[in-house]
């Protein structure tokens, strides 16, 4: 029986938005807020667990699609696929992942030569990590608002929800 990948709501969110955060990479990136703000996607190799990966953020995947070949995908109809989430092994090379289409259909896929995809995620991961930070970077949801410029109706909402969390 094949186990299917379970995703919480921040999660789905992320995917849903994921080719609107590529698409407006060189603003988000210029932006330390919105370049620092997390994304906690089950990212994780055998053995390891999710170490390598811990406190990726949004600036992470941006640069990680532009910069590592095999983290958007073209499929055979010429479509582009943005890897959001990945596992596997670092010995055998086995992995899965799931990547996004720019119409938000997401797919299980997997990539030939997975250390070359996992090891410039991993080095991003700690520039970030090693990197300054401000004080209060973004939620998910804050940058999407302001990339859709809808910014006092989804603060409104914010807002709302942290109250119930109290």
């Amino acid at each position: 029986m094949k186990k299917k990948m379970i995703f919480n709501e921040e999660q789905k969110l992320f995917m849903e938005s994921a080719w609107l955060l590529y698409n407006n990479r060189s603003h988000i990136l210029s932006n330390p807020c919105m370049a620092n703000a997390p994304i906690s996607m089950p990212n994780g190799l055998m053995y390891c667990g999710d170490k390598a990966f811990r406190g990726a953020t949004i600036g992470v995947y941006l640069e990680w699609w532009q910069e590592c070949e095999k983290a958007i995908v073209t499929d055979e109809h010429g479509h582009r696929h943005l890897i959001v989430c990945f596992g596997g092994s670092v010995l055998s090379g086995w992995n899965k992942c799931y990547a996004v289409t720019e119409d938000g259909t997401v797919s299980e896929t997997r990539v030939q030569g997975f250390p070359t995809l996992w090891r410039p995620f991993s080095q991003i991961c700690h520039r970030y990590a090693d990197g300054e930070k401000p004080e209060e970077p973004y939620c998910l949801e804050e940058v999407i608002c302001r990339l859709t410029g809808r910014y006092e109706e989804c603060m409104k909402f914010i807002n709302e929800r942290l109250e119930e969390w109290r």
